[in-house]
């Protein structure tokens, strides 16, 4: 039996921010900064080849208003990258972000560090939406939806614990194009 599982670690924010205060319901704020776009830039997949688009995770989101604890050199924006190819869409991780896929055949574990996730795509431009599928783990399907007017593009995921599988917790990576 195969399987496969893919950890994504944030090292540098382990140990740097072990004494900062979280604040108790933390609201990631992804947007344009309020343009509108009123052009239709994704009229179909081809649309999609050769952009580039960026999720930025601020670790302030989640931090408590006042960082005097934290060192005052902490990048604390973390830029997640997603391009389109032909075949493939490209989902980065920075550099602060380690991904391991941790494979089991047979008893016998392996593990390699990766930098990226490739799927193959599609696109339906009549509901402005589509699918990542596959990855770097075989079976991960990945639904999104273009937004027009922000111009921008919305994963939907749900997280679940793994003692708690039965309550999945909505979450959305906004990514917003890179010009």
């Amino acid at each position: 039996m195969k399987k496969s599982i893919l950890i994504a670690a944030l090292a540098a924010l382990t140990f740097s921010f072990a004494s900062c205060d979280k604040e108790e319901d933390p609201i990631i704020n992804n947007g344009n900064n309020g343009t509108i776009n009123t052009e239709l830039r994704v009229k179909s997949a081809s649309d999609l080849i050769g952009t580039e688009w960026t999720y930025t995770l601020s670790l302030t989101d989640f931090l408590d208003s006042s960082l005097a604890n934290c060192p005052e050199n902490i990048d604390l924006d973390i830029v997640f990258g997603l391009n389109f190819d032909s075949t493939y869409a490209h989902l980065t991780f920075p550099a602060e972000v380690i991904g391991l896929n941790v494979v089991e055949d047979n008893g016998v574990v392996s593990i390699n560090e990766i930098s990226q996730m490739d799927y193959t795509y599609t696109y339906d431009p009549a509901t402005l939406s589509g699918e990542l599928s596959g990855g770097n783990l075989d079976d991960i399907e990945l639904p999104f939806t273009y937004d027009a007017t922000n111009d921008i593009i919305t994963i939907s995921l749900l997280l679940a614990n793994e003692d708690d599988e039965d309550n999945p917790i909505p979450f959305s990576l906004i990514l917003e194009r890179v010009e």
